[in-house]
């Protein structure tokens, strides 16, 4: 018989095959064929053994992949996007930005303001519009000044500071700036979660003022202590009187931080996303002057309490007290937030009380708060201010960011219900809307 040329390909790829089950199977396979083994003898290597599917444990959970900044909800203030000049080596100025702020709101509503006295609230102005920039130079500085006006007329000097990093944990910063005092107040209006402040924080949030402060941190841990004038003024406050120390520590868990950090397991490290923070804030004023950068010229000031986020939701909690000048006030704040969609629509509510030991002792304001709440004392912003001795509110809205934290206009409802032991107790609804835009 004539072998052809696909005869040949075929024994040469047979002989191949056997060649190949040789080395892979070794006597093995000369064994099963002469039939001295069985298949169950026979022994197979992982290059032909079938791949199972893994089966996890029942009490373990799948893998997430949650990769939200959770950090970044609770910033203090937005990052200048007005870059005009940036380079990392220029041996004096490396980076030059411009920032601004534009904030409109509107409150409607009617006040009882006690013997069957009502009174029609209808504000809307434009809050604040504010222009400044950022100067970063050489040795780790940042040179910041900010100048704030509103419909009013009123003009100053919101911000004008030093910030110098000593190395990557120890920082200084010096000039007038806003004291880092509550979870509500120490964040900048461009990132605040509710149209204005809460009541209890507006009456006893210290002012912009001269000031430096010291601030360190160590892990988690993070403390800062600075002192500050006692002086409250449009533009720059005099040095001269009795000041106020503020002394801060917060401990910050961000689960995905710490579990990248550390050798723990996969599945371990999915259950850890989120963020947590604790601060305690105290400060002690050495100025009785009630005209000054502390309202109501109050000794002791406390704020305490906690923000936690997870997935869509977010929340914070503060207990806020203030004693030792003409009346005590003490106070909480709840507020939490749901992504409806997330970065775009979120849901928000807050619900805020008051109390105090003196009869008339709360000053609340209603309307629309100016540019001069965040430059001098919160309360003188606004354009009708009540006594209470004690008070609730609430309020839910939404918010729709068009652009992040940068642009969003927001729209909600408030319920206030105020107890005065001389003009009576009395119940108030208001609808609220506005937006800002901030670069």
């Amino acid at each position: 018989m004539k072998k052809t040329k696909e005869t040949g390909v075929g024994f040469f790829l047979l002989g191949a095959f056997f060649l190949m089950g040789s080395l892979v199977f070794g006597n093995e396979a000369l064994d099963l064929l002469e039939g001295k083994i069985t298949e169950d003898q026979v022994t197979v290597t992982e290059l032909f053994k079938k791949k199972e599917p893994e089966i996890l444990p029942q009490n373990q959970e799948p893998i997430l992949n949650d990769e939200r900044d959770y950090s970044s909800r609770w910033k203090n203030r937005l990052e200048s996007t007005g870059i005009v000049y940036q380079s990392d080596s220029h041996p004096a100025v490396t980076r030059v930005a411009l920032d601004g702020l534009l904030e409109w709101g509107l409150v409607e509503g009617e006040v009882d303001q006690g013997s069957g006295q009502e009174q029609n609230i209808s504000d809307s102005r434009l809050k604040r519009l504010r222009i400044g920039g950022l100067l970063r130079t050489f040795y780790h500085t940042d040179l910041e000044g900010r100048a704030v006006f509103d419909d009013d007329g009123y003009q100053g000097i919101d911000t004008l500071k030093a910030t110098v990093r000593l190395n990557e944990t120890v920082t200084v910063e010096a000039g007038k700036f806003r004291p880092p005092f509550s979870q509500e107040y120490r964040r900048d209006p461009s990132v605040r979660t509710t149209p204005d402040l809460s009541p209890i924080v507006a009456q006893i949030a210290p002012a912009n003022t001269l000031g430096v402060r010291l601030e360190t941190q160590k892990g988690p841990w993070q403390f800062g202590v600075g002192w500050f004038s006692g002086d409250q003024d449009r533009n720059i406050p005099e040095l001269d009187g009795n000041g106020f120390v503020l002394a801060n520590v917060s401990y910050t868990f961000d689960g995905r931080a710490v579990a990248e950090e550390s050798e723990q397991t996969a599945e371990n490290r999915a259950a850890q996303p989120g963020h947590q923070r604790w601060h305690f804030d105290y400060l002690y004023n050495t100025s009785s002057d009630l005209e000054g950068a502390i309202p109501n010229g109050q000794r002791h000031l406390v704020s305490t309490g906690i923000e936690l986020s997870s997935g869509r939701f977010d929340f914070g909690g503060d207990f806020l007290l203030a004693n030792g000048g003409e009346e005590m006030a003490w106070g909480l704040v709840l507020t939490g937030r749901y992504w409806v969609i997330e970065e775009s629509l979120r849901l928000v509510g807050r619900y805020n009380y008051a109390g105090t030991d003196s009869p008339g002792g709360l000053s609340i304001g209603y309307g629309v708060p100016g540019a001069v709440g965040d430059s001098t004392q919160a309360l003188l912003g606004y354009s009708t201010v009540l006594p209470a001795d004690e008070f609730h509110s609430f309020y839910l809205g939404l918010d729709k960011h068009l652009i992040q934290d940068h642009l969003l206009l927001s729209t909600g409802v408030e319920f206030r219900f105020l107890r005065d032991d001389n003009s009576g107790d009395s119940s108030d609804a208001f609808w609220r809307a506005g937006g800002r835009a901030a670069f």
